[in-house]
Protein backbone atom coordinates (compact mmCIF):
# COMPACT_ATOMS: atom_id res chain seq x y z
CA UNK A 1 0.00 0.00 0.00
CA UNK A 2 1.26 3.49 -0.58
CA UNK A 3 2.20 5.78 2.51
CA UNK A 4 -0.16 8.57 1.79
CA UNK A 5 -2.83 6.10 2.50
CA UNK A 6 -1.47 4.15 4.99
CA UNK A 7 -0.95 7.58 6.90
CA UNK A 8 -4.12 8.68 6.53
CA UNK A 9 -5.46 5.84 7.54
CA UNK A 10 -2.91 5.63 10.79
CA UNK A 11 -4.10 8.91 11.41
CA UNK A 12 -7.36 8.16 11.40
CA UNK A 13 -7.23 5.34 13.96
CA UNK A 14 -5.81 7.12 16.43
CA UNK A 15 -7.38 9.81 16.48
CA UNK A 16 -11.20 8.20 15.63
CA UNK A 17 -12.65 9.88 18.73
CA UNK A 18 -11.63 13.12 18.53
CA UNK A 19 -12.63 13.60 14.54
CA UNK A 20 -15.71 11.72 14.39
CA UNK A 21 -17.83 14.52 13.47
CA UNK A 22 -15.57 15.52 10.66
CA UNK A 23 -14.76 11.34 9.23
CA UNK A 24 -17.95 10.28 7.65
CA UNK A 25 -18.06 6.37 6.23
CA UNK A 26 -20.08 4.11 3.79
CA UNK A 27 -21.36 1.62 6.74
CA UNK A 28 -23.11 2.69 9.95
CA UNK A 29 -21.74 -0.20 11.37
CA UNK A 30 -18.18 1.19 11.36
CA UNK A 31 -19.96 3.86 14.34
CA UNK A 32 -19.54 0.77 16.66
CA UNK A 33 -16.34 -0.07 15.10
CA UNK A 34 -14.60 3.28 15.94
CA UNK A 35 -14.64 2.69 19.39
CA UNK A 36 -12.04 -0.29 19.31
CA UNK A 37 -8.77 0.15 19.52
CA UNK A 38 -8.17 -0.26 15.33
CA UNK A 39 -12.06 0.02 14.58
CA UNK A 40 -11.49 2.30 11.55
CA UNK A 41 -8.42 0.00 10.25
CA UNK A 42 -10.60 -3.08 10.62
CA UNK A 43 -13.20 -1.08 8.26
CA UNK A 44 -11.17 -0.34 5.49
CA UNK A 45 -9.28 -3.85 5.54
CA UNK A 46 -12.88 -4.70 5.13
CA UNK A 47 -13.54 -2.24 1.74
CA UNK A 48 -15.29 -0.03 3.83
CA UNK A 49 -14.74 3.34 2.64
CA UNK A 50 -13.81 6.93 5.14
CA UNK A 51 -14.25 9.79 3.98
CA UNK A 52 -13.02 13.35 5.25
CA UNK A 53 -12.97 16.89 4.05
CA UNK A 54 -9.29 16.13 2.07
CA UNK A 55 -10.59 12.95 0.15
CA UNK A 56 -12.00 8.83 0.67
CA UNK A 57 -9.89 5.64 0.98
CA UNK A 58 -10.02 2.31 2.08
CA UNK A 59 -6.90 -0.12 2.46
CA UNK A 60 -7.05 -0.46 -1.50
CA UNK A 61 -8.15 2.95 -2.46
CA UNK A 62 -7.09 6.90 -1.85
CA UNK A 63 -8.75 9.96 -3.52
CA UNK A 64 -7.55 13.61 -2.41
CA UNK A 65 -10.12 15.74 -3.51
CA UNK A 66 -9.44 19.80 -4.56
CA UNK A 67 -10.80 21.70 -3.56
CA UNK A 68 -11.84 20.13 0.02
CA UNK A 69 -14.79 19.25 0.48
CA UNK A 70 -16.97 21.15 3.16
CA UNK A 71 -19.66 19.30 5.26
CA UNK A 72 -22.60 21.41 5.77
CA UNK A 73 -26.35 20.09 6.39
CA UNK A 74 -27.86 23.48 7.16
CA UNK A 75 -29.90 23.67 3.52
CA UNK A 76 -29.49 21.94 0.51
CA UNK A 77 -25.87 21.93 -0.67
CA UNK A 78 -23.77 20.41 -4.06
CA UNK A 79 -20.93 20.81 -4.83
CA UNK A 80 -18.32 19.52 -7.48
CA UNK A 81 -14.59 17.91 -6.48
CA UNK A 82 -11.73 16.84 -8.54
CA UNK A 83 -10.30 13.63 -7.54
CA UNK A 84 -6.69 12.08 -7.98
CA UNK A 85 -7.12 8.94 -7.33
CA UNK A 86 -4.66 5.90 -6.25
CA UNK A 87 -5.02 2.09 -6.45
CA UNK A 88 -2.64 -0.40 -5.97
CA UNK A 89 0.17 -0.77 -8.16
CA UNK A 90 0.60 2.69 -7.79
CA UNK A 91 -2.09 3.55 -10.83
CA UNK A 92 -3.64 6.85 -10.72
CA UNK A 93 -6.75 8.15 -12.20
CA UNK A 94 -8.36 11.50 -11.55
CA UNK A 95 -12.29 11.34 -11.33
CA UNK A 96 -14.88 14.33 -11.09
CA UNK A 97 -16.96 13.83 -7.77
CA UNK A 98 -20.31 15.51 -7.54
CA UNK A 99 -21.78 15.79 -3.28
CA UNK A 100 -24.87 16.00 -2.15
CA UNK A 101 -25.92 17.15 1.15
CA UNK A 102 -29.23 18.33 2.65
CA UNK A 103 -30.96 19.15 5.56
CA UNK A 104 -33.43 16.74 5.27
CA UNK A 105 -31.06 13.97 5.77
CA UNK A 106 -28.53 15.52 8.33
CA UNK A 107 -25.30 13.61 8.49
CA UNK A 108 -25.73 11.57 5.20
CA UNK A 109 -23.22 12.76 2.18
CA UNK A 110 -24.11 11.15 -1.08
CA UNK A 111 -21.40 10.63 -3.12
CA UNK A 112 -22.31 10.40 -7.39
CA UNK A 113 -19.48 9.41 -9.46
CA UNK A 114 -21.02 8.58 -12.54
CA UNK A 115 -22.09 5.20 -11.25
CA UNK A 116 -26.28 3.74 -11.31
CA UNK A 117 -26.62 4.79 -7.42
CA UNK A 118 -24.60 7.41 -5.70
CA UNK A 119 -22.65 6.08 -2.80
CA UNK A 120 -23.83 7.32 0.56
CA UNK A 121 -21.80 7.85 3.52
CA UNK A 122 -23.03 8.46 7.39
CA UNK A 123 -21.48 10.71 10.03
CA UNK A 124 -20.95 8.75 13.38
CA UNK A 125 -21.77 12.37 15.04
CA UNK A 126 -25.56 12.53 14.27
Amino acid sequence: MPIRPALCIAALCIAAPVVSAQVLVDDMRACAMMEEEHGLLDFASEGGLILDPYGFNSMELYCLFSPELTFNWDSYQVSTHMGQCEYPGPDYEPKLFTFVMSNEEPGVVKLYDGSDEPTRFYSCAN
